[in-house]
């Protein structure tokens, strides 16, 4: 059994239907990218995939579970990061314990062995406004891994960084969910990124919206740094036709 499945999502606002017929699934572990051209539904669908509002028409199920109008069901990253600038990192990363009602204390015990893990070691005591770009934006990965939904949403992530900081983010984050096993769906217009970060790249398209095309991409065949393959310029290319 798939980890997410999604049947037949239909999504209407003032008589205008923004999302219709979006079926798709995520297995456990894997990472998933949806692009497409503005407006064309992909932040409705994670508003109905994080429970934020409930479809016209459809289900989502979580483990075999119909989570239609569910929140706290996933975790889920807005584009900007969030981060509260009047608390430290560790206060910021132990929200959601906080929220769920752990003594402080407590949870900067649960989250404080994690802070190597992402990179964020020595940022413990430092607040937002002290930190780079990169390194805010681990800190909100490391909030959002800390509500515990076994499935993350993650609405642009990298679209604020500049070039080099996305890249190493590209290679910290391949690396970080495949040490935590993180099953992921995100929002990208980067077409480099979604195939940098993607095992596969679901295209939305059409008014209303709806996955017109999917790409399974395949990484084990190119030799030496993937992106600069010639497989990675076949698919960006086959991706550019399906965004016409």
């Amino acid at each position: 059994m798939a980890l997410l499945e999604v049947k037949g999502v239909t999504q209407v606002y003032d008589g205008v239907t923004i999302i219709e017929d979006v079926s798709f699934s995520v297995e456990k572990g894997e990472t998933v990218c949806l692009i497409g051209a503005s407006g064309v539904g992909k932040t409705t669908l994670f508003q109905v995939l994080s429970g934020l509002i409930a479809p016209a028409s459809g289900v989502v199920l979580l483990n075999g579970e119909n989570v239609v109008g569910k929140t706290g069901k996933v975790s889920y990253m807005l584009q900007k990061d969030l981060l509260l600038p009047f608390k430290t990192i560790i206060d910021n990363v132990s929200l959601p314990y906080r929220v769920g009602g752990m003594r402080k204390k407590k949870a900067r015990e649960k989250v404080a062995p994690y802070f190597e893990q992402f990179g964020l070691q020595g940022t413990e005591k430092k607040y937002p406004g002290q930190l780079s770009g990169g390194m805010r934006q681990r800190a909100a990965f490391m909030r959002t891994y800390f509500f515990g939904h076994e499935l993350m949403l993650l609405d642009e992530p990298f679209s604020a960084l500049d070039e080099m900081t996305r890249e190493d983010m590209y290679a910290w984050y391949m690396r970080i969910a495949a040490e935590l096993n993180l099953s992921t769906v995100f929002i990208s217009h980067n077409l480099e990124e979604a195939l940098t970060l993607a095992d596969r790249i679901l295209v939305m398209a059409g008014r209303p919206g709806t996955i017109a095309h999917e790409l399974k991409v395949e990484r084990d065949g190119a030799e030496g740094d993937f992106t600069t393959s010639q497989s990675f310029a076949e698919y960006k290319k086959a991706l550019k036709e399906y965004l016409k």
